[in-house]
């Protein structure tokens, strides 16, 4: 049975390694700091002084930029790297890549901007190796698993190096291990996808729910403790770290149900027909069409509690989506990314019983469009 699954993972292996070569090679011309897309906004990380490294001028940059600034300095010794920072506490709940950067590196500033898109790429071949596991599990083609790669967000956070690869593939891990009845393995999966992001907390509460609902008291037992290290984690960093500019983040990004949704479809409306506005419109109403083919393979497996652990934070990530306020919705790779989990559970629903495989391949074929599209006009310039 893992004989599939290690194929695909070498397939998968092979294209996300000359994606990142083609990246490395093409768009970043051989810097490859040009994976953190660091703008002139902010100032760089200061381990980054004297260093060659690749600019965007007169851009904010995106938030690779701040993950590296992290793994460069996870304990914040340097003054200046807070400076470096446009929410110390935020992103420092999101430790976990930063400190594995960190080790990978050796500590060393010459080599943890090369270890970080390394991570980001073994996360994402490990995805599909977890993904064809769990259709064989059920009884499904492990090939299946190669599905993955056609989620825009796994290729935006590849492309980006940002936390929400290696956090899917944590928490995709612990759903396998749930499956297999591994809860050890669910719990440690877990507390380490916590520390990646802030969301796995919520996936953690979700899990206890559904575990307790569907009787399942030995994987309860184990999960119940494995939020905590996350949870005083963040409790540190409030009276220890600095919050940052602009907010509460969690109130910028998420509030009033479809508020975000109708100024979204305002702004196309406002902007008229044109190549960038028509991408932005397909992309938003795709994740839509996901979260509406999602839902509606869950209604019609609700009855087997094998897919309740996974029901649950689909219910969870589609309430998350349709409290999205504009500033999350503004741009297809924030909200491609931090939904990307809702893309997976897609992924996964195919082993569910009773999928609509039809309008659940046809979203596939519109999401692969989708992340095509993103690394032709990442790479190259045009779609």
């Amino acid at each position: 049975m893992s004989r599939v699954a290690r194929r695909a993972a070498l397939a998968a292996a092979a294209l996300v390694g000359s994606v990142l070569l083609l990246l490395l090679l093409v768009p970043f011309r051989g810097h490859i700091t040009g994976f953190f897309r660091i703008g002139d906004v902010r100032p760089p990380a200061p381990a980054l002084a004297g260093r060659d490294v690749l600019i965007y001028p007169k851009q904010a940059g995106y938030d690779g930029q701040y993950y590296l600034a992290l793994a460069l300095d996870p304990a914040l010794r340097n003054p200046k790297t807070l400076a470096a920072l446009d929410h110390p506490a935020y992103r420092s709940r999101r430790i976990l890549l930063p400190l594995l950067g960190h080790a990978l590196g050796l500590g060393q500033p010459a080599l943890i901007p090369w270890a970080l898109p390394l991570i980001n790429a073994a996360a994402l071949v490990v995805l599909v190796w977890l993904a064809a596991h769990w259709f064989q599990i059920s009884g499904r083609s492990g090939w299946l698993g190669l599905l993955v790669l056609a989620l825009p967000g796994a290729w935006e956070s590849l492309a980006l190096t940002t936390t929400d690869l290696l956090c899917s593939a944590l928490a995709l891990a612990t759903l396998v291990a749930v499956r297999r009845e591994r809860p050890a393995l669910a719990a440690a999966a877990l507390a380490l996808a916590a520390l990646t992001r802030e969301t796995a907390l919520l996936y953690w509460v979700a899990l206890l729910g559904a575990l307790l609902c569907a009787r399942q008291w030995r994987s309860l037992l184990w999960l119940l403790p494995a939020g905590l290290p996350a949870v005083a984690w963040n409790v540190y960093l409030l009276g220890h770290v600095p919050g940052g500019e602009g907010g509460n983040v969690v109130q910028i990004l998420f509030g009033a149900p479809c508020v975000g949704w109708l100024q979204r479809l305002r702004w196309c409306w406002e902007n008229g027909v044109s190549g960038k506005n028509f991408f932005e419109l397909f992309v938003f109403l795709v994740l839509a069409a996901t979260l509406v083919v999602v839902w509606w393979n869950l209604w019609r497996a609700r009855a087997d509690r094998t897919v309740w652990p996974a029901a649950v934070i689909t219910l969870l990530l589609g309430g998350m989506f349709l409290c999205a306020q504009p500033f999350l919705l503004r741009y297809h790779m924030d909200y491609s990314r931090v939904f990307l989990d809702l893309t997976l559970l897609l992924v996964l629903s195919l082993a569910w019983p009773r999928t609509a495989r039809a309008p659940t391949l046809a979203v596939f074929a519109l999401l692969g469009v989708g992340a095509g599209a993103f690394l032709l006009h990442y790479t190259f310039g045009k779609v």
